[in-house]
């Protein structure tokens, strides 16, 4: 498999990083590292879980099948090539041929051992150093951070990605699959239109692209699902080895896939026209890894036209060895985000209803969108002011743990440790009087 390109490579967690960087450190085999990230995998999922449906049994099937997670495994060390931190070694190209390289090892370049000490002195520093060396291998990555406000030389400070929701169904809406993608690209011209969204494309563009993209992707499902002419990525394989022909999908299910086609075509043109061609499945690694770093946020559900929204948290200078980063984290962007609360809080009641409670992750979306703040910059400055350790808000935050509604799969629950070392996950808030005595118990 080759270890070359400058593309964004399919790491779905960071963390994975230094899980294999520690591993290949250690001496351990590519067997042994393929279950040191499965471990850590585990360890993420669990930590993330706040519905209970973390099973220990289904994740220690996976550790013990020497065929699970093998592609996760590649693109870490693959990464780890790239970035000059492991010496250049042949890997497995198939989940099947992983065993032939089971007891491969590999050898750290001394770059790589001071990244490995530089993250034990200091998480942090650690990976404020990934994050620099990242930057400088991958152009796009680079080019992400410049659309979304965190260089210097950025445009603007966000990047609006125009969508089309309704509470009413598709077949209510638009009736049929073609009145749907009509007004999706209409809605998208009259966006532009609008202006303010951090890019722009003329009409014609807009129009021939979107359609170009959902169609292509429509076609190629299609000749899929004719019998004779499915290729390996439209076939199952049965435990006998025998192959079938992946169902048909149903009317919705073809509705929801044409509503997905729509968003991954918008953002396909809205980076292209802005002028950093990514594809979807690069965006979605990209806005992971800048949460994940503090370096830019985004939402489905700031306030506003439908929209998937992407701003920056940080100021980025720099790349490689040379980076600097300066992160919207102070006590001042814990304070203003405190201070956006009420005014939010009496906004989202009117909107949503009259109910005591609102969901944390609506407000949560509402306050970092217009703050220009992380997730986590809200969640702890909320924290704080449930505790009241932010004397002279006017106002007392009660957190509660009874559910309101669906929360959407982009957003999470408000986690905060117990006193015991738990966690406990809240969904909804109220604010109250100043002479309220109601908080967050932990």
């Amino acid at each position: 498999m080759s270890v070359g390109g400058a593309g964004i490579p399919r790491l779905q967690e960071l963390i994975y990083v230094e899980t294999a960087a520690q591993a290949v450190e250690e001496g351990r085999t590519f067997e042994q590292i393929r279950a040191a990230i499965v471990r850590r995998a585990a360890r993420h999922a669990l930590e993330q879980d706040t519905a209970g449906a973390y099973d220990q049994s289904k994740w220690q099937a996976r550790e013990a099948d020497p065929q699970q997670h093998v592609h996760n495994t590649v693109d870490v060390l693959k990464e780890l090539m790239r970035l000059g931190w492991i010496e250049r070694h042949i890997l497995p190209s198939t989940r099947t041929s992983a065993a032939a390289h089971s007891g491969v090892t590999f050898s750290m370049t001394p770059e790589g051992r001071a990244w490995m000490e530089l993250v034990k002195h200091s998480e942090s520093e650690g990976f404020n150093a990934l994050a620099g060396a990242l930057i400088q291998a991958h152009p796009q990555f680079d080019g992400y951070l410049r659309l979304v406000g965190a260089r210097p030389d950025s445009q603007d400070d966000h990047l609006t990605i125009p969508l089309l929701r309704s509470e009413r169904s598709l077949d209510e809406e638009h009736g049929h699959g073609d009145s749907y993608l009509d007004a999706f690209v209409m809605n998208v011209a009259a966006a532009v239109r609008e202006g303010g969204l951090g890019w722009s494309a003329p009409e014609q563009v807009i129009d021939t692209e979107l359609r170009a993209y959902v169609s292509q992707a429509l076609g190629r499902a299609a000749s899929r699902s004719v019998p004779g002419q499915q290729n390996g990525a439209a076939r199952v394989r049965g435990e006998m080895g025998t192959s079938h022909p992946v169902a048909p999908l149903s009317a919705a299910q073809r509705r929801r896939r044409l509503v997905t086609l729509c968003e991954e075509a918008a953002v396909r043109l809205v980076f292209g026209a802005a002028g950093c061609r990514l594809d979807y499945i690069s965006h979605e690694l990209l806005r992971r890894w800048t949460r994940f770093l503090g370096l830019a946020n985004f939402s489905y559900y700031a306030p506003g036209p439908a929209a998937l929204r992407l701003w920056a948290t940080s100021t980025v200078t720099g790349s490689g060895a040379a980076a600097g980063f300066r992160r919207a984290t102070t006590p001042e962007h814990h304070r203003i985000a405190m201070d956006a609360l009420p005014r939010i809080w009496k906004t989202e009641r009117g909107v949503a209803g009259q109910e005591m409670y609102r969901p944390v992750w609506r407000i949560r979306a509402a306050v970092c969108w217009e703050r220009r703040i992380s997730d986590s910059v809200f969640d702890a400055a909320l924290a704080s002011a449930a505790r009241g350790e932010m004397p002279g808000l006017g106002f007392r935050v009660h957190l509660d743990e009874a559910s309101h509604g669906r929360t959407p799969s982009s957003a999470r629950p408000l986690l905060l440790p117990t006193s015991s070392g738990r966690c406990r996950v809240y969904h909804v808030m109220r604010i109250d009087e100043e002479n309220s005595l109601d908080g967050v118990k932990t």
